[in-house]
């Protein structure tokens, strides 16, 4: 039997084919599922359990994959349903990033969380603390989990519209916030071989530093992804607030402007995702530009969202509560 399911994948749509229904059913704790044809060419991914093809290229998994130009698909083989399911995974994702690539897009390590009057950019590198505020914002706010760490942008377009979504990938969350928020979460995706009883007598002081982790996707906690939000031209930097976050046990510090805010978001550009190859890896053909290109592009566009946006240097203890209501002080001023 062949199963056949639409995913819409940002502002593209992705067609699924497979004769084992559990590639179909991994595929949608990523994606949304739509009933809707989508207008233009999409892609589409045939991905059977069988014996790999003869004449196609296989991977470090032992998946084979062979690229239809004229259909818009590709066909991937496997024998083992779990490999077959997480390569199937990164080809849909892969015509997101071809659609963003098209558009001259950057990457920002940064968080993002949305409602309807405000949005919120955290920006910083690892251990700043960027899935623990957007997560609480998500689950104690209401707002709408956009980027865990990959936040992508492209345009200005010939409207001025700056457009922000993200690259869908599994939330890693540490030991100790999943413990401060297990009651509010749902059980997660993947616990990646963690006994979390065993950390659950440990004083939250010992724990925090652990880089042990749980796995969650969006859609586990209830969020659509990718999800796009777009600042146009006349966006005001009171409803886009970009948090230059650091993580402190001790107080918490008020959110202080930054001089030179291209300066520092540049500085936090992600090249990782587009030129290392073990992270972006390729099985659609996509035209890519060099490293000079993309930085003269994330200069550019970096300094549109700085245009449209407030820019604070905020030192935190994990709660998001006081910047949201900087936040929602600044629009309502």
């Amino acid at each position: 039997m062949r199963y056949t399911r639409r995913f819409a994948v940002g502002p593209v749509e992705v067609r699924v084919t497979s004769n084992e229904k559990s590639v179909l059913d991994y595929l949608g704790e990523f994606y949304t599922v739509t009933s809707a044809a989508w207008p233009g060419h999409v892609w589409t991914v045939d991905a059977q359990v069988g014996l790999p093809e003869p004449d196609a290229s296989t991977n470090q998994w032992g998946v084979s994959w062979r690229i239809d130009r004229s259909d818009h698909k590709v066909h991937l083989r496997a024998e083992a349903a779990e490999s077959l399911s997480i390569t199937a995974r990164k080809c849909v994702r892969e015509v997101l990033v071809d659609h963003c690539e098209q558009r001259r897009y950057t990457m920002l390590h940064a968080s993002a969380v949305v409602d309807d009057a405000l949005r919120i950019v955290v920006v910083g590198n690892k251990g700043s603390g960027k899935t623990t505020l957007a997560l609480k914002a998500a689950l104690r706010h209401g707002m709408r989990y956009v980027s865990n760490d990959h936040l992508i942008m492209y345009g200005p377009d010939a409207s001025g519209t700056l457009t922000l979504t993200s690259l869908p990938t599994l939330i890693p969350l540490k030991i100790g916030t999943y413990l401060d928020l297990e009651g509010a979460l749902p059980e997660p995706w993947d616990r990646d071989g963690l006994d979390v009883d065993a950390y659950r007598a440990s004083p939250r002081s010992e724990v925090y530093p652990l880089d042990r982790r749980v796995l969650y996707t969006y859609r586990r906690l209830g969020h659509d992804n990718p999800i796009t939000v777009d600042l146009g031209p006349g966006c005001s930097p009171a409803t886009t607030l970009i948090v230059l976050a650091s993580y402190s046990p001790g107080d918490a510090g008020e959110p202080e402007p930054v001089a030179d805010p291209v300066t520092e978001l540049f500085a936090h550009v992600r090249t990782d995702w587009m030129f290392d190859p073990t992270l972006n890896q390729r099985y659609l053909p996509r035209a890519e530009r060099g490293r000079d290109e993309y930085l003269a592009d994330a200069r550019r566009i970096v300094t549109a969202l700085a245009e449209r946006s407030t820019v604070v240097r905020w030192t935190h203890r994990g709660d998001p509560a006081p910047i949201l209501e900087f936040a929602a002080n600044r629009r309502l001023a």
